[in-house]
């Protein structure tokens, strides 16, 4: 009876260890005021990362976020972003937004939200907003190349849209 508990207190280890690394990373996205905006207009991009396992946390400087919006009829912000405590912007070149979780360990069944400034410019669209996580290694400042382990890479991106009216 002895090695059948031992077996059992065996396996039952192996699987929770199992769990314990497994992390999946989810993001959606969504235009405020319906992604209908004026020429000259800022509204903000809703940017939701959830962190959807159950028992594991994301640590820092594992999540890197992509915005990317049509360039021919809008551009990001270069102020007036509001992220959560920890977040850092990577860089922005108007029409890709990068963003790093930073300090901020996202906690189990847990998630941010990010409000991302982007300005009208030119009549058009509707066109399309892309959003995408990619991971990093866990150092600073979060840039480098990485991964996280037990991602489900089916809800890794997300889209919605804007129109620019006169």
């Amino acid at each position: 009876m002895k090695p059948f508990k031992l077996m059992l207190l065996f396996l039952a280890g192996a699987f929770t260890f199992t769990n314990a690394v497994s992390q999946n990373a989810l993001i959606n996205i969504l235009t405020q005021n319906s992604g209908i905006l004026h020429k000259g207009e800022t509204i903000f991009v809703e940017v939701t990362v959830n962190n959807t396992d159950p028992a594991s946390f994301i640590g820092v400087y594992k999540i890197k976020t992509h915005i990317s919006v049509p360039s021919a009829i809008s551009t990001i912000a270069s102020s007036g972003h509001i992220l959560p405590t920890g977040w850092t912007i990577l860089s922005n070149t108007g029409a890709e937004i990068v963003l790093s979780n930073g300090k901020d360990i996202i906690a189990a069944n847990d998630a941010r939200t990010i409000l991302i400034a982007i300005q009208g410019n030119n009549p058009g669209g509707p066109s399309t907003i892309m959003g995408q996580l990619s991971f990093s290694n866990g150092t600073s400042p979060g840039a480098a190349l990485g991964s996280l382990p037990g991602d489900n890479p089916a809800d890794n991106s997300s889209i919605s849209a804007c129109k620019i009216i006169r």
